[in-house]
């Protein structure tokens, strides 16, 4: 009987084991919405705006990334544009035909050479009429007064080209298509029968012209106009005026009192500098100028004294700004591929969805006054990058201002169903949200590159902390909100303890020695103390790994040591629910001991675990393809598994490890994923709050479930960015960590569920010495040192509906029990 009970445990754990991971079908993916990248905008003839880009939705309606408006900004659906290749569009010109030519290119994020590109000759409503598709590097197209089209292109230090198409789109044979550039060809532009061509070039056909060269309408140099040194080798911008003289946008050297400047510049008809025209603002080379009425309007950096950053601003015919013009705030980084035009009397501007309108188009009048843009939509899909859970709600954050129909800046809040919870939006652009952490159902505390901000649970912010004004902090790189309220917090390069208030109370000795210097500070909780990475640097000397750990009084804890420790930085650190400690990613040996897969365990003082690098270094983790480290994005423990994500090599995206090392043999993600970039376990929580109105339940199950966030492997549904809920497995009986009944039988818990006090009573086979409340994710929230062997209790009033385990510490071990607090 015996024998057959024991077959029969071996049976129930084998299925266990082999269960299979699976999406879990009743989550239904939500779609992150990112501002479209808009490098197009013009006014056709008849009213309507033309719009190009990298534009996947307007409003919502799928489109195909040059769209057409209507005059009231809805979507004109008569226009017929449908490229099957999905190609990005660069620069449009319009022929007198009617006619629009379009450069369209393949993604290039990079940047890299030979761009694949297409250019497309359209009908006025859109329908593709024909096409050059044998052009790389393509930069910019001009039409001439005889509808004929320039093209020009090049890589950086590569020859460049110049060629000339007739309306049909065959080669013109009566220009020089051959004529050579030493470097990059820009920009070409014309101007009645001349032809001006920029780039990064010193040489065309053999003779040394600097940045622009004139030709005339066959090709040939005009070799009267001359600018000399140009902007030796720099990008910049070229804007025709009505009388024919050259803008230049900015890097144009110039000499001023005898010294050398590389603002803007105006040039004239044969090529010298227009004394008549100073500034000292410039724009990016890669952004457009634009003018109107004898009015210059750019993008140009402005400093307040606090601050520099981009603004659309407008000169004076002389150079001089204009001060009646309200300078427009753009994005942090809106100098880059700024673009601008004018729709009847205003001014269509991208780059802006962080100060104007959140879909990326804004709209302002000729004196600079922003105007109502709300219902300019073009968009494209953006992408989740991390998470996390609580209460039956998933917190995402990334890169979207908004989450199927709901508008919010890169936060937002999903019910366990994927739906969005559309009581919580994060309304205004406050930086990008690199941390948050869930303090409870009513209370979310977020940081920016500039920001420190408490919200409550719909998204507003209840404060926003000065921690540059009150502390010594420069930035915020982590934080972590105690239970006590205190914030432990570092901008990387110190380690200091804020009061509720967010003022500085204590600072962390990290380095004494004004030899050297701290960086890359990093630090996960360990019950009631933390553990502490960072590098010692100094210089011409390198710099040292260091791994301590601190009591929360700023004394560094002696008991805690490592070794020698690893070779080189690590990336990812997770303390375990034991106290144990992973190390992950970027060192090839600890403590002189290889470990190929760069993963280590560590007991709770330090010590390597030398059976678990045996174990977990017998198979190789993914393919490195040649890179020498790996790229873990996430560390998660669940039911006594530990879970590793990589988003850089080819193989599994998630790996399973057990607590010894060895692999969980039957895990796999499932491949409708590729890149996971974060886990987020889903712990077991049966809650119902008062103290707001939102409420939810997760009821107990026998599986295990996580939240995987990532890119999509081919795409589903042709999203690239997706959230999924997977089915991890049967729950083992050992999943939380549960002391068996018969341990437990010597220690009785009473009530269960708990509201206020929790009893506890030992018998006379134990001698308790502490007890300690812990939360469902394994923080230690209260520890005691036990007085009486008989029996004790805890006060439970102090914390929130939900489970607990608290644990019974003797001198035969430890014992744990479940708890649901009402």
């Amino acid at each position: 009987m015996k024998k057959l009970y024991s077959l029969l445990l071996l049976a129930f754990f084998g299925i266990l084991s082999s269960y299979s991971q699976t999406i879990d079908e009743t989550f239904v993916e939500p779609i992150p919405y990112k501002a479209a990248g808009i490098t197009v905008t013009r006014q056709l003839p008849n009213g309507k705006i033309l719009v190009g880009g990298d534009i996947a939705f307007y409003k919502d309606k799928k489109v195909n990334n040059l769209i057409r408006l209507n005059a009231d900004y809805s979507l004109d659906e008569t226009f017929l544009f449908n490229d099957p290749s999905n190609l990005k569009i660069k620069k449009v010109e319009l022929q007198r035909n009617g006619n629009i030519i379009a450069v369209a290119h393949f993604d290039n994020p990079y940047n890299m050479q030979d761009e694949k590109a297409i250019i497309f000759q359209l009908s006025a409503d859109g329908e593709i009429k024909a096409e050059i598709t044998d052009l790389k590097d393509v930069t910019s197209i001009a039409i001439q007064y005889n509808d004929k089209i320039l093209v020009s292109g090049g890589f950086i230090s590569d020859n460049g080209y110049l060629k000339r198409y007739n309306g049909d789109f065959s080669i013109d044979g009566t220009f020089k298509n051959d004529i050579s550039f030493d470097k990059k060809v820009s920009d070409v532009k014309v101007f009645d029968n001349s032809i001006y061509v920029s780039g990064l070039f010193s040489l065309v056909d053999g003779m040394t012209k600097n940045s622009i060269v004139k030709l005339n309408s066959e090709g040939i140099i005009d070799t009267a106009f001359d600018v000399g040194d140009g902007a030796k080798g720099y990008g910049f911008s070229m804007t025709i005026q009505d009388d024919g003289k050259l803008l230049i946008g900015g890097n144009f050297l110039r000499m001023i009192d005898n010294l050398p400047t590389y603002n803007m510049c105006r040039l004239n008809l044969d090529g010298s500098i227009d004394n008549s025209f100073y500034s000292q603002y410039y724009s990016y080379a890669n952004s457009a100028v634009v003018i109107k009425d004898s009015f210059v309007y750019i993008d140009a950096e402005i400093n307040n004294g606090i601050v520099s950053r981009p603004y659309l601003i407008r000169l004076n015919s002389d150079g001089s700004l204009d001060e009646n013009f309200n300078p427009v705030k753009l994005n942090e980084f809106g100098s880059d591929n700024f673009v601008s035009s004018f729709v009847g009397d205003k001014i269509f501007y991208n780059n802006s969805e962080q100060t104007g309108n959140r879909y990326g188009l804004s709209v302002c009048d000729l004196e600079g006054n922003v105007k109502p843009s709300s219902e300019l939509q073009p968009c494209r899909l953006g992408a989740f990058l991390t998470g996390g859970y609580f209460d039956g709600k998933l917190v995402c954050v990334g890169d979207f201002v908004k989450i199927n129909e709901i508008e919010t800046y890169g936060i937002g809040l999903l019910n366990e169903n994927g739906t969005v919870d559309n009581s919580f939006v994060f309304s205004k652009y406050l930086g990008e949200i690199k941390q948050f952490q869930i303090i409870d159902n009513s209370t979310i505390f977020v940081s920016t590159k500039d920001k420190f901000l408490k919200l409550d649970n719909n998204g507003n912010v209840l404060k926003d902390f000065d921690f540059k004004k009150d502390s010594q902090l420069l930035a915020i790189e982590q934080f972590k909100v105690l239970d006590n309220g205190k914030i432990l917090i570092t901008d990387q390069w110190g380690l200091y303890m804020l009061n509720e208030e967010g003022k500085q109370e204590a600072v962390f000795p990290v380095n004494s020695d004004p030899n050297f210097w701290t960086t890359h500070i990093k630090f996960e909780m360990q019950n009631d103390k933390f553990i502490c990475r960072y590098l010692l640097n100094r210089s011409g000397l390198g710099y040292t790994v260091k791994l301590i750990r601190f009591n929360f009084d700023t004394s560094i804890d002696t008991d805690f040591n490592i070794g020698q420790g690893p070779d080189s930085l690590f990336e990812k650190m997770k303390v375990l629910k034991s106290g144990e400690i992973i190390l992950a990613g970027g060192f090839l040996n600890y403590n002189g001991i290889s470990s190929p897969n760069q993963i280590v365990k560590l007991s709770k003082d330090g010590e390597m675990d030398l059976k678990f690098n045996e174990n977990v270094s017998v198979s190789q983790i993914g393919n490195l393809g040649g890179v020498t480290y790996h790229h873990y994005s996430k560390i998660e423990e669940m039911d006594s598994v530990i879970y590793v994500s990589e988003v850089s090599v080819a193989g599994p995206s998630v790996t399973a490890i057990n607590l010894d090392g060895t692999f969980k043999k039957d895990f796999s993600m499932p491949n409708v994923i590729d890149a996971v970039s974060d886990l987020i376990p889903i712990e077991e929580q049966e809650t119902e709050s008062s103290i707001i109105s939102r409420k939810s339940k997760t009821s107990m199950n026998t599986n295990n479930y996580m939240f995987a966030i990532g890119t999509a492997k081919n795409g589903i549904n042709d999203l690239s960015s997706i959230v999924i809920k997977v089915n991890i497995g049967a729950k083992s009986s050992l999943s939380l960590d549960l002391t068996p009944e018969k341990w437990v039988s010597n220690v009785q818990f009473y009530p269960v569920p708990v509201q206020e006090k929790m009893n506890l009573s030992f018998s006379n086979s134990i001698s308790p010495t502490k007890i300690a409340v812990y939360s469902s994710n394994g923080t230690e929230l209260y520890s005691s040192k036990v007085q009486s062997t008989s029996g004790t209790e805890i006060d439970m009033s102090m914390f929130a509906s939900g489970v607990y385990f608290i644990k019974v510490f003797s001198d035969s071990g430890v014992t744990t029990k479940k708890i649901i607090k009402k």
